[in-house]
């Protein structure tokens, strides 16, 4: 029996793969643009580890998440064991669906306005009354994240030609949470339990994937007291854990990362799920803690059930 990795980019894959040799649990990875998965047959026994990426089409992979939402589909209806399944899936690729499902829980989010038109993304700024972002429904790494000021430079910039449409045709109008530090938090789950949480810098951009390949360059971060742009907290306390962990129960997401900012006056703003999430190796060397190898840990014991 093996360990299916599904997902469409060998470079958030490599270190997970390394620590499931480590372990020596069998595995197959099922890069779904090319792996040769014959869905005419009955799926093979094992673990299925869905790690679709809402921000493939960056990388060339457009249809990469409706494909996977056919083969778990197909995994779904011949009864195999998935971690992250197609409600996961499903959210990972929808900002507008996360927001629902997080407010459901009682999980506080930006207000957020939803537009399929250059007229309609417009015509939602007189919603703001401060200062707001754009950001695509369907994106992840930060795409299309943009700061206004007012309407009039939102509208230059959607009249414009450096406009970024979203995959989906779907732009958001979001209030833009103003944090003093400029540090978000996202918190990691395994097994739907919490694991530990980054800080990140964020002081500099909108972009704040934690995964090496993201982050070739080294920069100094004054936000953080060690300097780096990802730092894990020791002895982190959050009443809103035990919140979020029902929140991925009820939504059957069993690995991810969710990002919360924190306003002035010390309100917490959830803003993103992250279904397929990464881990800062620098981070993780100072702190002791490994992500990647928590999650081989976790498949190792899912595969020994079945």
């Amino acid at each position: 029996m093996k360990v299916y990795i599904i997902h469409e980019n060998d470079e958030w894959t490599l270190s997970l793969k390394l620590e499931l040799k480590k372990l020596e649990v069998n595995f197959e990875d099922w890069h779904v643009e090319k792996a040769n998965i014959d869905l005419g047959k009955n799926p093979p026994e094992g673990i299925f580890y869905n790690r679709m990426s809402a921000s493939s089409h960056a990388r060339g992979h457009r249809y990469a998440p409706e494909f996977t939402a056919t083969i778990l589909n197909w995994l779904k209806h011949h009864k195999r064991r998935i971690i992250n399944n197609g409600n996961a899936l499903a959210l990972e690729i929808s900002k507008s669906l996360q927001y629902l499902k997080l407010n459901e829980s009682g999980i506080k989010t930006p207000k957020s306005i939803y537009c399929n038109s250059k007229e309609h993304i417009v015509k939602a700024a007189d919603h703001f009354s401060k200062p707001f972002i754009t950001k695509h429904n369907r994106a992840g790494r930060g795409l299309g994240v943009k700061l206004f000021q007012n309407k009039d430079e939102l509208k230059k910039y959607v009249n414009g030609s450096n406009f970024e449409h979203s995959i989906d045709g779907i732009t958001i109008l979001q209030d833009y949470i103003e944090a003093n530090p400029k540090v978000i938090h996202r918190v990691e789950f395994i097994n739907s339990k919490f694991f530990y949480t980054v800080q990140v810098d964020a002081s500099e951009s909108f972009e704040l994937c934690p995964a090496d390949a993201c982050n070739v360059e080294e920069q100094f971060c004054p936000t953080n007291p060690d300097g780096n742009k990802f730092m894990i907290l020791k002895d982190y306390k959050n009443s809103e854990i035990v919140t979020y962990e029902k929140f991925l129960e009820q939504n059957d997401i069993e690995i991810a990362g969710i990002e919360y900012i924190t306003d002035t006056s010390g309100i917490h703003y959830s803003y993103d799920v992250n279904t397929n999430t990464n881990y800062n190796s620098v981070a993780e060397k100072k702190a002791g803690m490994f992500g990647m190898k928590q999650i081989a840990l976790f498949l190792k014991e899912e595969l020994k059930k079945i």
